[in-house]
């Protein structure tokens, strides 16, 4: 190391050095020093795990706990409601408008998509979901993203689907009540079982 800085010192005059040595030191600090904060909170963000028999909630949000509570309830209620024939038991969880599954909609336009899935499978079974990430959305009060991972299985005379899915919803929560502006779907990896009798 110091053979380097003997060759650097000929090259250019000590002062010049010692300044660039240090604003270059003190830029590879920070810049360590900034990615060793950002995994940090990357691995922090779930927040605290609480866990409530086979069901894991992760928490990342300073509200009380009844907002939390209340935003479980409800993304947990819309997927249970999923087994009922009506279909508005679902779209009564929905706001006036809705991003569901990549396009902005009505309620009514997602109460439509509702009804496509209940023809082509008229016999659901949902599990309640084994684990619940909620998040507050940065810089939008009252706007959360909660995660739910369940099981399901779909029957449709001799077809049968079964397997996990990933249900994510964005809900605003304010003086009118909680309501879910978002839905999107990803069903787990390797879990899906399909099967034509």
């Amino acid at each position: 190391m110091k053979m380097q800085l003997r060759l650097f010192e000929r090259n250019f005059p000590r002062r010049h050095y010692e300044r660039r040595w240090l604003s270059n030191a003190g830029l590879l600090r920070l810049l360590l020093w900034s990615a060793a904060v950002l995994l940090s909170l990357q691995t922090l963000a779930p927040g605290k795990a609480v866990e409530e028999g086979r069901r894991t909630y992760r928490l990342s949000t300073p509200e009380k706990p009844e907002v939390v509570a209340k935003l479980v309830d409800i993304v947990e209620a819309f997927i249970a409601a999923g087994e009922k024939d009506d279909p508005t038991a679902r779209g009564q969880y929905l706001a006036p408008k809705v991003f569901y599954y990549g396009h902005v909609r009505t309620r009514e336009q997602a109460i439509k998509a509702i009804i496509s899935l209940y023809r082509r499978w008229p016999q659901r079974k949902f599990a309640p979901p084994e684990a619940v990430d909620l998040f507050e959305i940065p810089n939008r009060r009252g706007v959360y993203r909660v995660t739910a991972v369940y099981e399901y299985k779909f029957e449709n005379l001799d077809e049968h689907l079964s397997g996990k899915s990933k249900l994510t919803c964005v809900l605003e929560h304010d003086g009118q009540g909680t309501r879910i502006t978002g839905v999107d779907e990803k069903l787990v990896n390797e879990s899906t079982q399909y099967q034509k009798n």
